[in-house]
């Protein structure tokens, strides 16, 4: 008996294992990110190897993200090449990257320096903040021929100085102003774009807040007060 359970338990795992890599290759069909590439799946153990080409670095971050969100996924090793149709010169790639940031308007891009070598992009300098940092990198790794991406880019501290100043500044502003006097809101500004918080009585003291906000030098103000009633109950807005 021992040795029939001894026998099956292999089995099981090949089954387990052809299972899983089943369903990743169906998602990897489906997914309009890596749909058009041939991307060969393996797994054994719950290992997951993933082989192939695919045309960008964040194409080859997707498959990755795809096979490891199944349940019976013990790791990822992604071997998948990043070839691009037609090859790029580091110089074109490079030009792509800077276009694609200067593209942005949300982006500080004059402080940012892109380096690329053998299709690696490096991107270094300063940048204004979190929000930005996150969004220089996902666009870079999008741009064709980009095969890799090492981020050494540092957050402006002065910029997050600035930030936390002028929020403060609001949050003092709306204190002092008829009406929302010891109301409580909170003030977050970001690169820019300030965001109001907090629960007030009346919908007039919202608008109030928001025409507070905006005589400070913003590019958006979003005003996510809530409206309560003079009872603390949310009412809906019109």
């Amino acid at each position: 008996m021992e040795a029939e359970t001894a026998r099956t338990i292999p089995v099981m795992a090949d089954t387990k294992n052809e299972k899983l890599a089943g369903w990743i290759r169906d998602e990897l069909r489906r997914d309009a990110r890596v749909s058009e590439h041939s991307i060969d799946v393996s797994v054994t153990d719950g290992m997951v190897t993933l082989q192939g080409a695919v045309q960008s670095f964040r194409r080859k971050l997707a498959a990755q993200e795809i096979a490891s969100s199944y349940e019976g996924c013990r790791g990822v090793v992604n071997e998948l090449q990043v070839r691009s149709p037609g090859q790029l010169s580091d110089t074109e790639i490079a030009g792509h990257v800077r276009a694609m940031l200067d593209a942005h308007a949300d982006i500080t891009k004059a402080a940012i320096t892109v380096t690329v070598k053998a299709g690696e992009v490096t991107l270094a300098g300063n940048i204004g903040n979190h929000a930005e940092h996150t969004l220089a990198v996902d666009l870079v790794m999008s741009v064709r021929g980009v095969r890799s991406v090492l981020d050494v880019m540092v957050v402006d501290l002065q910029q997050q100085i600035d930030d936390q100043t002028l929020s403060r500044r609001i949050e003092a502003e709306l204190d002092r102003t008829r009406g929302l006097h010891g109301a409580n809101i909170k003030v977050a500004a970001n690169g820019g774009t300030a965001v109001l918080s907090g629960r007030l009585a009346q919908l007039w003291q919202k608008e109030m807040a928001e025409v507070v906000a905006c005589r400070f030098p913003l590019r958006a103000v979003r005003n996510d007060i809530v409206v309560v009633g003079k009872d603390g109950i949310g009412i809906p807005e019109l």
